[in-house]
């Protein structure tokens, strides 16, 4: 009785009783409760995948609701879990169109070789060689030799560009014939977006856009086909056309607002200039380690760095000048911690790096990048460079147990003034 009593309560209210105390038997009930969210969310694609794997994702996106949802931010869960439920299989249908996936160590590794090649040419003054790459980077010869081979299967060409030892004017596009395109060549995001737009186009609007753009048939063809006159067509395909535009870009701008206010955490999460995590991913972040840290009886840490004197460096150099030093700073970074820490932005000029599990070694880290730092900036920027570095350091539940608390403690000193064997004790 106690159960079949749960079951009848109200969703949200056992949503909130879980994330006061998540406790394994509630997020059964929330998951039997929100069955029907899943399934109806999952119809809405049915048809392009089996409909039981895409329940089954969609129950991982009801997951990923229930441990990121803030109650704080004023959206109700069953709203926060259907947008979640929703780009889940969403990006699981992306995943499975893809003709060719690329993984993440992959992408990850091509562009730290990618880099250090051309930093190692630069000073070399000639192309270097796999192996002097493969040292460099700290993987094998064979690891570089398949990230190279890989590059131009992997590379992109665009159809307006000439081929190669033909005349400017002949371009790739204009060899194709619409005829050879279908509906099945886009991407099954863009697939579903286009669908859903045609369907709020009038019946003769969806047979003329039809008609020219997979048919392949001409304005006389298509006039003839249908009764009307050429006329007609052409003003039917431009008014169509301004129709689907104005549909597509309405639902653009709805989804951009949805995920700034209900998702915030997968809107923009790293820093395109700098490839590290965003501020606002580093401050989220570091609530759910805290929040995690809370339940294991286990401890975060912080480390804070900031570069000061960039202002002249970006009035000699220019201001790609301090774009290019951050985001050789970022790559820095994340080449000197483990691979579970989380390297990101802090303020406009410095980074915030996360230690989960980390309390106990934080002095050590922090002396490590303490010394690493200051030499590679005097090696980047030589002994008269302007730019200095300020450095703090925090831990829970020691200096704090919130994320404001432990960033506040992380007093920034200037590293000239640290004692760089006391920091390791």
């Amino acid at each position: 009785m106690a159960e079949f009593s749960n079951l009848q309560q109200d969703p949200e209210e056992l949503v909130a009783r879980f994330l006061a105390n998540p406790r394994p038997d509630l997020k059964d009930l929330i998951m039997v409760q929100y069955a029907g969210l899943v399934e109806r969310t999952a119809r809405k694609f049915s048809g392009v995948e089996a409909y039981d794997d895409l329940v089954s994702v969609g129950y991982i996106g009801l997951l990923n609701a229930l441990t990121k949802f803030d109650p704080t931010a004023g959206v109700r869960f069953n709203t926060y879990a259907t947008y979640l439920v929703a780009g889940e299989i969403k990006h699981y249908l992306r995943d499975r169109s893809q003709t060719i996936r690329q993984p993440a160590w992959l992408q990850e590794l091509r562009t730290k070789v990618n880099r250090t090649a051309a930093s190692l040419q630069q000073g070399l003054g000639r192309v270097p060689t796999e192996r002097e790459i493969a040292d460099e980077v700290g993987v094998s010869e064979s690891a570089v030799r398949e990230v190279i081979s890989t590059q131009e299967m992997l590379r992109v060409g665009s159809l307006d560009q000439p081929a190669p030892g033909e005349d400017e004017g002949s371009s790739e596009a204009e060899k194709l014939d619409a005829a050879d395109f279908c509906p099945e060549q886009l991407s099954l995001e863009d697939r579903l977006l286009l669908e859903n737009a045609m369907r709020q186009l009038r019946d003769l609007e969806r047979q003329v856009l039809v008609l020219f753009h997979f048919d392949a048939l001409n304005q006389t063809e298509i006039a003839n086909r249908l009764g009307i006159s050429c006329n007609y067509v052409s003003h039917i395909l431009r008014q169509s056309l301004a129709k689907l535009r104005k549909i597509l870009t309405t639902e653009e701008s709805k989804d951009r607002v949805l995920r700034q206010q209900e998702e915030p955490t997968a809107y923009e999460i790293t820093d395109p200039a700098t490839g590290a995590y965003t501020e606002r991913y580093f401050k989220t972040r570091l609530k759910e380690e805290l929040h995690r840290a809370s339940f294991d009886d286990s401890s975060v840490a912080i480390v804070l760095v900031r570069f000061n004197g960039l202002d002249g460096l970006r009035r000699f150099y220019g201001e790609q000048s301090v774009t290019d030093f951050m985001a050789d700073a970022a790559e820095f970074f994340k080449e000197n911690v483990r691979r579970l820490d989380v390297v990101a932005r802090y303020g406009e000029t410095g980074f915030g790096i996360i230690l989960p599990f980390g309390a106990k070694n934080v002095g050590v880290v922090h002396q490590r990048l303490l010394s690493k730092t200051k030499a590679w900036t005097l090696g980047r920027l030589g002994p008269n460079g302007a730019v200095s570095i300020e450095v703090g350091r925090a831990c829970s539940p020691s200096d704090g147990n919130s994320a404001d608390q432990l960033i506040k403690s992380a007093v920034l000193q200037p590293a000239e003034s640290m004692d760089i064997e006391a920091l390791a004790a």
